[in-house]
């Protein structure tokens, strides 16, 4: 069994979204959890404190974003299905975290790569009924879990890559990242989003 995981960040994850970059207005603030257990205990939780639930984690297959197993499946259903209670409630689905992402720096490296992920990002929001996607590859363009391939060309990617998922998901489904919050994950490198 995973243990249970639950923590929130205020803010941590700025969404891309038409607005200008990390300006939301107060009363538009968020409470973003990460959820890492089984279908049952989010129950034990106070979901109608948070805004957005980021089910943790779905990994890469090639290049396609999948749900690694039935319990999997299921514990995500359980989060969509909190939506009907908690109206404002948004469900993502996570790509990656520490150690997930063996692979995040070849696949996104190719504009086929960036495509059929976007394209499986896409299928699994319509099947499972989501509300968008958060990046959590540690870390582009810079060293991230020991071993883990990173190139230069990563920073770039990245943007073709959120660009790509937005074009697929289109306007309403929401994008996060995780992102280091340590000096030279950002400092050195912008990503160019907007």
């Amino acid at each position: 069994m995973k243990p249970v995981i639950l923590y929130c960040t205020i803010l941590v994850a700025c969404f891309v979204t038409n607005k200008t970059w990390c300006q939301q207005p107060k009363s538009d603030f968020r409470v973003i959890a990460y959820y890492a257990s089984n279908a049952t205990n989010i129950d034990s939780f106070a979901v109608e404190q948070v805004t957005h639930i980021i089910y943790s984690f779905c990994h890469l297959k090639g290049n396609r974003l999948e749900v690694d197993n039935q319990a999997d499946s299921l514990t995500i259903q359980k989060l969509v299905s909190l939506k009907g209670r908690y109206k404002k409630l948004k469900v993502l689905l996570s790509l990656g975290g520490w150690g997930g992402c063996k692979t995040c720096s070849d696949v996104f490296d190719t504009e086929q790569g960036r495509k059929e992920f976007a394209v499986s990002v896409k299928q699994l929001a319509d099947y499972f009924k989501t509300d968008g996607i958060d990046l959590d590859w540690e870390y582009p363009a810079i060293e991230g879990y020991p071993g883990h391939p990173f190139k230069p060309a990563d920073k770039d990617n990245f943007t073709k890559l959120v660009k790509v998922l937005r074009l697929s998901l289109g306007k309403r489904q929401e994008i996060s990242f995780a992102a280091g919050g340590f000096q030279h994950s950002w400092s050195s490198r912008s990503t160019g989003l907007r």
